[in-house]
């Protein structure tokens, strides 16, 4: 009876070993499909606010209609000719499915707005790149200094005005921003706003004013600005 029941137990074990091999399995192909290889670039890309990586990205994009039809023909031709693959060719038409899909689903699902596009991963990763690079309150010192006249113009409009290299306090140009200028608010408070990007890879950046400056909220449509809360005073805006 002991034997009958360790030849149970072990029985019992394997196939809780396989059923969780085969979850495990499904997961990491879950995964690969929702975030495939694109969304970790992005965002450690983001974490070194690498233009690089956000070039790499929009030639990647010209990929993506290749990638697509042969997806679809993978996905189509698999199961129509299943029964008379190897096992050989079996596997290596899975790795080729799983390989394109990896990236097709998340360019599609970003695409439908369930799930972080590339961009925005790109953008979480650089909130982490300026948390730790930013000094923030070196900004809103050097800004709580400014004279808000600067911004007036000879008719007496509020204009913006772009700091040039050598107007740049150190805390804003150690980060060598592509664009920097101060602005004022609704409420005539001054801002800082700092810009990377450009053209068809989008714009991102942060912006830094006295600590009371609320995070306004966010477009919601696609091509809308997105802003997400930095620090009291400070916050990522992003812009596709």
């Amino acid at each position: 009876m002991n034997k009958d029941r360790r030849i149970s137990l072990v029985m019992a074990l394997k196939m809780a070993g396989r059923i969780l091999e085969v979850v495990l399995f499904a997961a990491v192909v879950a995964l690969w499909l929702i975030w495939g290889p694109l969304g970790p670039i992005c965002y450690v890309g983001g974490l070194f606010n690498s233009m690089f990586v956000r070039v790499l990205m929009l030639y990647l994009s010209l990929l993506m209609l290749p990638a697509i039809v042969l997806f679809s023909v993978l996905v189509v031709y698999a199961p129509v000719t299943w029964h008379r693959q190897s096992p050989h060719a079996k596997r290596s038409l899975i790795l080729w499915i799983l390989a394109v899909g990896g990236l097709v689903g998340p360019t599609v699902v970003g695409f439908t707005g369930l799930t972080a596009s590339s961009f925005d991963l790109y953008v979480r990763g650089f909130a982490k790149y300026v948390e730790h690079r930013a000094d923030l309150g070196a900004i809103q010192a050097w800004l709580s200094k400014q004279d808000p006249k600067i911004l007036i113009d000879k008719n007496g409009v509020v204009m913006q005005k772009d700091l040039t290299g050598p107007e740049q306090p150190p805390a804003i140009a150690d980060l060598h921003p592509k664009r920097a200028a101060i602005l004022s608010d609704d409420k005539g408070r001054l801002n800082v706003r700092l810009l990377w990007g450009g053209g068809f890879i989008g714009h991102w950046g942060i912006v830094v004013g006295p600590t009371d400056m609320p995070t306004p909220p966010s477009d919601v449509s696609k091509s809308g600005v997105q802003h997400f809360p930095l620090a009291p005073g400070a916050y990522i805006w992003s812009s596709q």
